[in-house]
């Protein structure tokens, strides 16, 4: 049988391909034997990073006892952030509670903030953990809170916050031992993960016993959250976001809320939020329900965002059209409430809410978001403002339990 040439050229073609991929795969292979060589005790990193199983972790509990290591530190912490059943394993292990306080206490710093991240975890629990954890360990974490040492703030005053959520007894027993004035006075650091971890642990803790708000807010919270605002990172500020609008939910609040600038903070962060290529709702819902409740209820504060107009049309454009229905919803109340309470105000404030133009400059967008709210659901929807309320808030746009918190430093 005879071939062509360009049957012959196709097959010695498709050798050679054969042939080039074959040995490219020899060398990835080589390559990647190569480089797992190099890398020592890989199947101990693996069995590291795998949670320890109901056995082990008692093991583990017990191994605590007579030998304080990172290693062991670090599988606890694993154990209980992966199954909350464990935690009362630990617990009714006698003595090593007693024992990761030991670590807690001690002068080993690397074991400290292991202790400290064992605890974050181990404040998951029921309300009768949380208030045994609280017993053994509350003292010393507001120790470590009123301490300068931010790797150990950090950590324990988000342990802080998982042992207050909802909890009422403990946030009682945390009073008595200075964790409410220890949590205010850590707005003042200028670590931003610091700053996350105390607005956080003022969260749950004044949404636990919200009759702590006022004394707490004598306590310097209000110029501390807001001071707060400033200094931290971007994708840390939902926390304090949060944290403000609790305060916000109380008339008197309001005003001081709105005397301290809250209009001019609120509005250079979700400036810098709807700047972002992917925005952070959590974070802007939170303030746009603390302008929404300044704006109603305290005096001046409409007129505030007023005299900020051109940043109100950027904010209000870019909310309205965002893709989140209940942002949506919210920018459009806070509009309400701004150009109602405004105008309804003075003389004054008549004429400048006049002076804006808004309808103008706004009056495409506001009908894209109506007309998307009416798209979505089939029930009347209204536009009018919203009732300031001094109930407790409802975090519709935010899971507000208690949670595990990783960290890049302490944890690795």
């Amino acid at each position: 049988m005879e071939y062509g040439e360009e049957e012959v050229v196709g097959s010695v073609g498709s050798i050679r391909q054969r042939a080039r991929d074959d040995h490219q795969a020899f060398r990835v292979k080589k390559r990647s034997m190569a480089r797992d060589g190099h890398r020592s005790g890989l199947q101990e990193v693996v069995k590291t990073l795998k949670a320890p199983s109901s056995q082990e972790f008692s093991m583990l509990c017990s191994a605590l006892k007579k030998h304080k290591k990172v290693e062991t530190l670090q599988r606890l912490r694993l154990g209980l952030g992966s199954n909350q059943d464990y935690i009362a394993i630990f617990l009714k292990c006698h003595g090593a509670l007693y024992s990761l306080i030991g670590c807690l206490t001690g002068v080993n710093e690397v074991l400290q903030q292991e202790a400290a991240c064992v605890l974050v975890n181990l404040s998951l629990g029921t309300e009768k953990q949380c208030r045994e954890v609280c017993q053994r360990a509350g003292t010393y974490l507001v120790l470590h809170i009123s301490s300068q040492n931010p790797n150990m703030q950090d950590p324990c005053a988000w342990c802080v916050g998982n042992l207050c959520g909802g909890h009422v007894s403990v946030c009682t027993l945390l009073l008595s031992q200075g964790g409410e004035e220890a949590m205010v006075k850590l707005l003042q650091s200028h670590s931003p993960h610091v700053l996350q971890s105390a607005a956080y642990a003022l969260l749950h803790y004044l949404t636990t016993v919200p009759h702590r708000i006022e004394a707490a807010v004598e306590g310097g919270t209000v110029s501390g959250l807001l001071g707060a605002m400033n200094r931290v990172e971007e994708g840390r500020v939902a926390e304090v976001g949060w944290c403000l609008f609790l305060l916000s939910t109380h008339t008197p609040i309001c005003i001081l809320l709105t005397n301290h600038n809250v209009v001019g903070a609120a509005f250079t962060t979700l400036e810098k939020l709807i700047n972002e290529q992917n925005l952070d709702v959590v974070t802007a819902t939170s303030l746009v329900r603390v302008l929404m409740n300044c704006a109603a209820a305290a005096p001046g504060a409409a007129v505030q965002i007023c005299y900020r107009s051109e940043q109100l049309v950027r904010i209000v454009k870019a909310l309205l059209y965002c893709a989140y229905s209940h942002l949506r919803t919210e920018t459009l109340h806070l509009l309400a409430s701004v150009i109602n309470a405004a105008s309804s105000e003075s003389e004054t404030g008549r004429c400048l809410v006049a002076d804006l133009s808004l309808r103008p400059r706004l009056e495409s967008a506001v009908k894209s978001a109506l007309a998307a709210t009416f798209t979505h659901h089939t029930t009347h929807t209204s536009t009018q403002l919203i009732q300031f309320s001094s109930s407790q808030p409802d975090f519709t746009a935010m899971e507000q339990e208690p949670v595990e918190k990783h960290y890049q430093k302490s944890s690795s």
